[in-house]
C-alpha cells in the first residue's frame, strides 16, 4: 500500500491555498472553501477542491474568482486547475 501525502479534507485544502498564494501573491485577499471531495478517474485518484477567491484588481477594485482544483493525494501536486469569472 502506497503512503498518502494528501489523506484528509485539511490537508487538500492547504496544498491548494499554497498554490493560490504563489500565484497571486499579495493580490491574494480572500480564500472560501465550499466542497472538497476523493474522487476517482480510471486509475487516476485525486482530491477535488472546490471555493471562491478575491483577489486585489487595481488600486480600488476587487475581483471574485470561482476555482476548482485537482491534487494528487500521493504525491501532493495539482494535477489540474480550472478558475473562472462569475458573470
Amino acid at each position: 500500500m502506497v503512503e498518502k501525502k494528501v489523506d484528509d479534507v485539511p490537508a487538500a485544502e492547504m496544498v491548494v491555498r499554497r498554490a493560490l498564494e504563489t500565484r497571486y501573491g499579495d493580490k491574494l485577499k480572500n480564500i472560501t472553501f465550499r466542497k472538497c471531495w476523493y474522487s476517482a478517474s480510471g486509475e487516476q485518484e485525486y482530491w477535488d477542491v472546490e471555493g471562491t477567491l478575491r483577489r486585489k484588481k487595481g488600486i480600488l477594485s476587487k475581483e471574485i474568482r470561482n476555482f476548482r482544483y485537482q491534487v494528487d493525494p500521493e504525491k501532493g501536486s495539482i494535477i489540474g486547475y480550472e478558475e473562472n469569472i462569475p458573470k
